[in-house]
């Protein structure tokens, strides 16, 4: 008998429609290697009819009132019993039906973290959003990692703990940024689109609120460096840079782009020197 590599977890509230699109595409797979745990906090919709409608295909299932999203996944995490587990939560779904086919060998390997690539599409544009080749500490503290494109071993969950309850939005963040940045744990980046991100949950449209919750866990775990109002300055400063430094390559790397803002730096500078 094969070992059960992958759990994957589905978290959901209130979201029937996008419940019912996250549970086809992981039924559809053609590769079966792997278990399929709901965890519903409890909808006042029809969201748990479709854990009655699909249960032949659901693992584990349950509805009931949890304390919140993160909450709602640690159930799970202590429910599978999967090497990995992959979280694709209501309204997400797998990109193609054999992408779990794509990457089941590399689930045989011993990497902590398993990134792939996250397809979404925002302001009308479709983007895919790709992992570095090799992690730094710059891009984990001012980038995300994908979370729902990323394997992470069980284990990693026994070793650094559960997600952080207390956080609303950045305990996926939080817990890459204790296990990578602070401690090493192994990575991958593997060129497979895994997952269309639904860009309309919480952490997509409250962008203050994650800033300000990484500001909190930073001072939590680097108490000794991050502890007053000048830290807080320099990170904002660092994200803006981040953000100016990504800008200017994407520029470079459109030929017309790079012309109009050349055209433009040169109109300014003549006005400047008038």
């Amino acid at each position: 008998m094969n070992p059960l590599l992958l759990s994957i977890i589905t978290i959901n509230y209130n979201n029937y429609y996008g419940l019912q699109k996250t549970i086809q595409s992981v039924i559809n797979q053609n590769c079966k290697n792997f278990e399929y745990i709901v965890i519903d906090g409890g909808s006042t919709d029809l969201s748990e009819n479709l854990l009655e409608e699909y249960k032949d295909f659901i693992s584990y299932s349950v509805s009931e009132k949890d304390k919140g999203i993160y909450n709602a996944m640690n159930k799970g995490i202590n429910k599978a019993k999967g090497k990995y587990i992959l979280f694709l939560n209501s309204g997400d779904v797998l990109y193609e039906n054999n992408v779990i086919e794509k990457i089941e060998d590399y689930l045989y390997n011993d990497f902590d973290f398993i990134c792939g690539n996250l397809h979404y599409i925002e302001d009308g544009k479709t983007f895919i959003r790709k992992h570095p080749e090799v992690l730094t500490f710059s891009y984990i503290v001012s980038k995300i990692i994908s979370h729902p494109s990323t394997f992470i071993k069980k284990e990693m969950f026994e070793v650094y703990g559960l997600y952080n309850e207390q956080n609303r939005i950045v305990s996926d963040w939080e817990f890459f940024f204790k296990a990578l940045g602070l401690n090493g744990a192994s990575y991958q980046s593997i060129n497979v689109t895994i997952t269309n991100f639904d860009m309309t949950g919480i952490s997509s449209t409250n962008y203050k609120m994650v800033e300000d919750e990484k500001k909190n866990v930073l001072n939590k775990y680097l108490p000794t460096v991050f502890n007053n109002e000048n830290d807080s300055y320099i990170f904002n400063k660092f994200i803006e840079s981040n953000k100016r430094i990504n800008l200017l390559r994407e520029i470079d790397q459109k030929p017309f782009a790079r012309k109009i803002t050349t055209i433009l730096l040169k109109g300014i500078n003549f006005f400047i020197r008038l």
